[in-house]
């Protein structure tokens, strides 16, 4: 059975998105729609959300997620990076992919020493959005094994 056809029988799949831009979030969601429907997004606008829902769904296998995007100003850099690495301490299996407008190497660096799996920067036009999370579609849900 090929990749396309196991992905399209599995149940949904849930992804926690932690972007304080509403902007940002309905982009995000449109895109989640378009190219990996069965994702169901859950949405943060702070560290404190973004740990509520974790904390919560941890108990419930079926709602926790497969995977955290995370832009790191909530509103300023330190609290993503804050954040990150509470995600590292108390999940450490969850797969966090950063999103940032900010994309110089120190801070690309850092992620990646905090435990982030994935840095990407955030695009400019929608067409770049929809071929960011068709990548993201074929990497972290069609060719690696998430637990």
């Amino acid at each position: 059975m090929d990749s396309e056809k196991m992905f399209h029988q599995r149940s949904s799949i849930p992804l926690l998105v932690v972007d304080r831009n509403k902007d940002h979030q309905l982009l995000i969601g449109y895109c989640l729609r378009a190219k990996i429907p069965q994702v169901e997004p859950t949405f943060a606008t702070t560290t404190q959300d973004a740990l509520s829902f974790l904390k919560r769904s941890s108990n419930q296998r079926e709602n926790f997620p497969k995977l955290v995007l995370l832009d790191l100003s909530l509103p300023k850099t330190i609290q993503g990076f804050a954040l990150l690495e509470e995600i590292r301490m108390l999940y450490p299996l969850l797969p966090v992919i950063i999103l940032s407008s900010e994309q110089d190497q120190p801070l690309v660096n850092k992620v990646y020493q905090l435990g982030a799996h994935s840095f990407l920067g955030k695009p400019l036009s929608l067409e770049e959005w929809e071929n960011h999370f068709q990548m993201i579609k074929e990497y972290w849900l069609w060719t690696v094994t998430l637990s």
